[in-house]
């Protein structure tokens, strides 16, 4: 899972983008806001919308999207910082799949922010503005800017954010790994398997990693993941108790 596209060497790069949670409704707390998420097999936006048109609120449902970064998952600090210590992976393929991308940093004032804004302009100006494809795009497309360039005065670009427009579902087959602390690490996947024998929902039996751990101890955990074999978990998800 390190490296890109099979290539362990490219380490710049990543074949997964990750969600974290953050404190706040429905839980206050990050943890369990994230096991509501695995639980439901639902990413839901924010009322927040995101991109070039979210201050539209002829279209403001448009612009509402789930947020992912794609940071190689052994480089997370700076994001657990702005975010928590818990997070969701899945492969960038199965959200191209479910019509997410990355994001496309634009500097204010440039000719690509003037044609976008033109664009916008046009379709705002439409019979049935809400019918307009640009729509399709806007979630896509973040104005950044210098201070000076109010209101696009921020660079977030180093998040290498990608997007999903609107809600996410998935299976429990569909999550790459999870981001937990290690000392929570037998607790939620106890849960799970506990979860599965009783019927009470989806068990998540994906690689579990500390977003604090550095390469080896990340590499050392795939591969242990790997090489267990396949009647481990069914054992575990049996056990009585």
């Amino acid at each position: 899972m390190l490296g890109y596209q099979a290539n362990a060497q490219w380490r710049d790069m990543s074949d997964f983008v990750v969600h974290f949670t953050k404190p706040g409704p429905p839980y206050h707390d990050a943890y369990q806001n994230m096991m509501s998420i695995l639980g439901a097999r639902t990413l839901i936006p924010g009322a927040e919308g995101f991109g070039i048109a979210r201050r539209e609120a002829k279209v403001a449902d448009r612009s509402r999207s789930v947020c992912f970064s794609e940071i190689p998952i052994d480089q997370l600090g700076r994001l657990v910082q702005r975010r928590s210590l818990y997070g969701i992976a899945f492969r960038k393929s199965f959200i191209l799949s479910q019509g997410g991308g990355p994001v496309w940093y634009v500097q204010y004032g440039s000719p690509a922010h003037l044609a976008m804004k033109h664009q916008l302009d046009q379709a705002l100006a439409a019979k049935e503005p809400h019918k307009e494809p640009v729509w399709a795009v806007t979630p896509f497309v973040d104005i950044q800017g210098d201070a000076h360039n109010a209101p696009y005065s921020y660079r977030f670009d180093w998040e290498r954010e990608w997007r999903v427009p609107g809600l996410l579902r998935f299976t429990e087959y569909d999550v790459a790994a999870l981001f937990l602390p290690e000392e929570v690490h037998t607790l939620a996947q106890d849960f799970f398997a506990w979860a599965v024998r009783e019927r009470a929902g989806p068990g998540y039996f994906c690689p579990v990693l500390d977003p604090g751990w550095k390469e080896a101890q990340i590499a050392e955990a795939l591969a242990k993941h790997a090489e267990a074999p396949p009647s481990s978990w069914t054992e575990r998800k049996s056990a009585p108790g």
